[in-house]
């Protein structure tokens, strides 16, 4: 009862791009939770509120360790490719020993979510900056040699 009322009271994972992503795990009727962020790399495993683990890592994948109850787990964070970085899809997995009990993904920039509008692609977020960045450096070019060849002959 207790397992089954802690799994629907668990939150659950979500990412935002200022407080960073956590994942939520049960681990033997505790709580464990993931916080990551993909800007800083830095990463920090909870078991109840309490820090078992920290790393700062920009590899693809990182693996944390640590135990319950005297028994060795282990806890995969990252992305599976350099593409799912920039499409903003992480995951998380869970170990006991060698086996894998566990896994969530985080999709940032879902193209449709339960119905929800959908979210701006990073791609196409970056393609914007880039042409902005064009035209206002054309734009002020411009201004600066019309307004030198107007006011300094």
């Amino acid at each position: 009862m207790k397992e089954q009322q802690s799994l629907t009271n668990s939150p659950k994972s979500s990412l935002s791009m200022s407080n960073g992503g956590n994942f939520y795990f049960d681990v033997r009727g505790l709580q464990l939770r993931v916080w990551f962020s993909s800007f800083t790399g830095a990463e920090r495993i909870y078991l109840d509120d309490e820090l078992v683990s920290s790393n700062r890592s920009y590899r693809k994948m990182s693996t944390h360790t640590f135990q319950v109850d005297g028994e060795a787990y282990a806890l995969k964070v990252g992305v599976r490719s350099w593409g799912d970085a920039f499409r903003g899809i992480y995951v998380a997995e869970l170990y006991r020993g060698e086996q894998l009990i566990d896994q969530d993904e985080i999709i940032l920039f879902a193209e449709e979510q339960k119905g929800e509008k959908p979210k701006q692609s990073t791609w196409r977020w970056i393609t914007s900056l880039l042409i902005g960045l064009v035209v206002g450096y054309g734009v002020g070019y411009t201004f600066a040699k019309l307004t030198k060849y107007f006011f300094f002959g």
